[in-house]
């Protein structure tokens, strides 16, 4: 609540200001770039900022990172102070909010200059255009998968199918894992409103109809949830006091603590889950589906670069969210730490030289390009910052019996209708 009264504000504030004179990219000075990520995530950008201050020396760049949680706060009151940075990081929800409330600057001045789009595909742009511009670009390609220990999958006599499994059957192997290793098969994503959108999408449907219409009703998660408590209650999933500790943050995740033999993820983080993971072989697996053409597993930026709409320093921001996505020495040093490289050459040279789980993402990406669903039509609008927050504190309420699955349902709906009416 208190980060949906600093958006709005926010947006009260830049709509009351004119956006300062631009600095040109060849003066002296200092611009400010903000992400959040996982800690191989924060190495390899810091040696891709260094890179690029070598070759811009006139430019500094002051970088910061943290966890997703504080980021977000931290960002908003930023921004509502009229504080914000040059460069951001953005995900879906935070694209949503900013754009709509008028804090990101227009990228269409620089395109093809500044800022190339030539080597970046049509379908990973899509994600960053609104309202007839370009107000962020992609940082990566990303979709959604599944983690999993092999030893003890094969301990469960578990295999995945060839062309992954149909949820009934993902429920009986997560229940035979439980019973062979004495983990859950796989940590509880009911909390995770992602998780849901791709079940939406495998049905037909989807999170967000319109900019200010659900695409979903209560029974629709109220069937979601219901699922996952039939395999809660046969410890088949995590437990609430475990799941409840679950952020989509490597550092908080049940499969690297050892409470759970796999996890549902981006594949931007598999090189953190590799690195982290102790005492196994970890791999990788589609999502279950019940649809014989839809996966429901998104084409999308894992992250969005936008610019501030208040910056006095767009030239350079610009500069260097060019450099980040296409020049070839930033994109061997991030490697797959956004997903694949949005740049296909840069795509290409990191994957052909790729190694452990850099070519384990390569490879799933390959093979699944045929199954990947392209990201416009993942669009978060305005006000879904506050449902994805909404979503998990309200299934802590049911994990915990504070609250029932209908009744928690029907307050997710009710809220987020409250938050795209604003």
């Amino acid at each position: 609540m208190l980060a949906a009264a600093a958006f709005t504000l926010a947006g009260t504030l830049t709509a009351c200001s004119s956006s300062p004179n631009d600095v040109g990219s060849d003066a002296k000075q200092t611009i400010r770039f903000v992400w959040w990520g996982n800690e191989d995530r924060a190495k390899a950008t810091e040696k891709a900022v260094a890179l690029f201050e070598k070759q811009h020396p006139n430019i500094e760049v002051q970088a910061e990172f943290s966890g997703y949680p504080s980021y977000v706060q931290k960002l908003t009151t930023q921004i509502a102070g009229g504080a914000a940075p040059d460069l951001l990081q953005l995900d879906r929800p935070t694209f949503g909010e900013y754009q709509q409330k008028h804090q990101l600057a227009d990228l269409s001045p620089y395109l093809g200059k500044s800022l190339k789009t030539d080597r970046i595909p049509a379908s990973l742009l899509a994600g960053g255009k609104a309202d007839g511009g370009q107000y962020a670009m992609p940082a990566g390609l990303t979709t959604e998968l599944i983690v999993y220990d092999k030893e003890l999958f094969a301990k469960a006599g578990v295999t995945v199918p060839e062309n992954g499994w149909d949820w009934k059957q993902f429920a009986a192997d997560m229940v035979k894992v439980q019973k062979k290793t004495g983990r859950a098969g796989t940590s509880d994503f009911g909390w995770s409103v992602d998780l849901f959108e791709t079940w939406l999408h495998q049905r037909g449907k989807a999170l967000y109809a319109s900019d200010s219409t659900l695409g979903f009703t209560e029974d629709d998660l109220a069937e979601y949830w219901n699922m996952l408590g039939s395999l809660r209650e046969k410890k088949a999933i995590t437990a609430p006091q475990i799941t409840t500790k679950s952020d989509g943050s490597v550092q908080n995740s049940p499969l690297v603590a050892k409470e759970s033999a796999s996890e549902t993820s981006y594949d931007s983080g598999v090189s953190s889950y590799v690195t982290s993971y102790q005492g196994g072989t970890l791999a990788l697996a589609p999502l279950p589906t019940d649809s014989a053409t839809a996966s429901g597993m998104p084409a999308l930026p894992p992250v969005y670069y936008g610019v501030s709409r208040r910056s006095s320093h767009k030239e350079a921001a610009a500069l260097l969210m060019d450099f980040l996505v296409n020049d070839p020495k930033a994109g061997a040093v991030l490697g797959t730490t956004r997903g694949t490289p949005p740049n296909s050459d840069n795509k290409d040279t990191v994957c052909a030289k790729a190694t452990g789980p850099e070519k384990q993402t390569c490879d799933f990406q390959t093979a699944m390009a045929g199954r990947l669903m392209p990201s416009d039509s993942w669009f978060w609008p305005s006000g879904s910052a506050a449902l994805k927050s909404d979503f998990q504190r309200v299934f802590d309420e049911v994990i915990f019996g504070e609250t029932g699955v209908a009744e928690g349902a029907a307050k997710v709906v009710q809220n987020a209708e409250q938050s795209l009416s604003q």
